[in-house]
């Protein structure tokens, strides 16, 4: 540690003899009498010459505190002085002594230590909770969060300072709402000046009109009604039946078709549909689903089929049995050849065929000529 020294000097005069002694911090001031006896000058002389002492230097304190008062701005202390520390701002004592001593140059050890101040939890706050990103320490602020359907009022910060939290702690107020907007064609309830958090309201359509959205809005927790507001139509739909679809009205709801109306629809004669029978009038003046169409029946054309007959290839039979075949013709033709003979004979007279039978059998060779008594067929 930089020691300084003392200084001394003698000054002597007509009527007194003075001793000075300097320091860095001090002047001392001897006089004696001219009668003082000689042995006495020299032996102060002596001792103010011999006398020698060390200072000290700036003590240096530990972290997070400083010297305190005036003597902050001295270099150096005499032997003997007492210094004292005091904690920085946020900071307080955590026990032991703050004071050294300067002796033969040297300090005595510090004893105090200096910790952070910790204004630990604020005040709680109704309807929210209080978040401290930082902690609680000196310099922390503490942030408050409001509960669902409430806001934060207030200004300023909350800060953890060296006496506590300083400022002034934000508190959390109920959300509230501006009136609905008004829907035309359109009554809502109930009405109030404000309405708060939560709230809901109720539309209602005039007689006749269609509401198109949600009937019922609510008071959200950032100041507005939700969801957005209906709407109040007339509706009416078309008539359902149509020459150009060629439907016909089969059942259900009868003109006119306001909302919701159902309709059942029929094709026809002749037709066929293609589509829903069963349609629903909606609030876009629509049918749900859209209207069937019916179209013509077309019978199926009969394909042309090319037929190839073969014949059988006949076999041949044996002569047996073409008998009983060439018997049938013979009897047949004899017994046309009686019919014609008798049929002449009776339209000719008897003797005609006689005398035909006479005039054959000259004519014929006695190997042809029939025997006696044998008629002969008239050509």
């Amino acid at each position: 540690m930089p020691q300084s020294h003392r200084s001394s000097a003698v000054q002597l005069h007509h009527d007194a003899i003075f001793l000075e002694l300097k320091s860095a911090h001090r002047f001392y001031t001897y006089s004696h009498d001219p009668a003082m006896s000689v042995t006495a000058l020299f032996l102060l002389f002596s001792l103010g010459i011999a006398m020698t002492v060390q200072d000290c230097s700036r003590p240096l304190g530990g972290p997070n505190m400083d010297i305190k008062g005036d003597d902050i701005t001295l270099d150096s202390f005499p032997d003997g002085a007492k210094v004292t520390f005091v904690c920085d701002v946020g900071y307080r004592s955590a026990g032991g002594s703050p004071s050294v001593t300067c002796t033969a140059g040297k300090w005595s050890d510090l004893r105090m230590t200096c910790e952070s101040y910790n204004c630990g939890p604020a005040e709680e706050v109704t309807n929210g909770q209080i978040d401290y990103p930082t902690g609680t320490e000196f310099g922390a602020e503490a942030v408050v969060i409001c509960n669902t359907g409430y806001k934060p009022v207030g200004q300023g910060r909350y800060i953890c300072g060296d006496q506590g939290w300083m400022g002034r702690l934000k508190t959390c107020e109920v959300t509230t709402c501006s009136p609905p907007p008004a829907v035309p064609n359109a009554s809502f309830s109930p009405s109030k000046e404000s309405y708060e958090y939560g709230d809901v309201i109720l539309y209602r359509c005039l007689k006749d009109l269609v509401l198109g959205g949600s009937n019922s809005l609510t008071c959200s927790e950032n100041g507005t009604f939700i969801p957005d507001p209906p709407t109040c139509t007339s509706v009416l739909c078309k008539d359902p039946e149509s020459p150009e679809r060629n439907t016909e009205w089969a059942g259900g709801a009868r003109p006119p078709y306001k909302h919701k109306s159902t309709v059942t629809l029929k094709c026809k004669s002749g037709y066929t549909m293609n589509g829903s029978a069963i349609v629903t009038c909606e609030i876009n003046n629509q049918w749900n689903p859209p209207l069937p169409v019916c179209e013509r029946v077309v019978s199926p054309s009969t394909p042309t089929t090319t037929t190839t007959t073969s014949r059988p290839t006949k076999t041949p039979k044996d002569d047996a049995s073409d008998v009983p075949r060439t018997l049938g013709i013979v009897f047949g033709v004899l017994i046309s050849v009686a019919v014609i003979t008798i049929c002449g004979c009776y339209c000719f007279g008897v003797p005609a065929c006689i005398k035909r039978k006479r005039g054959d059998r000259r004519n014929n060779t006695d190997k042809e000529a029939p025997h006696d008594g044998e008629d002969v067929a008239l050509s």
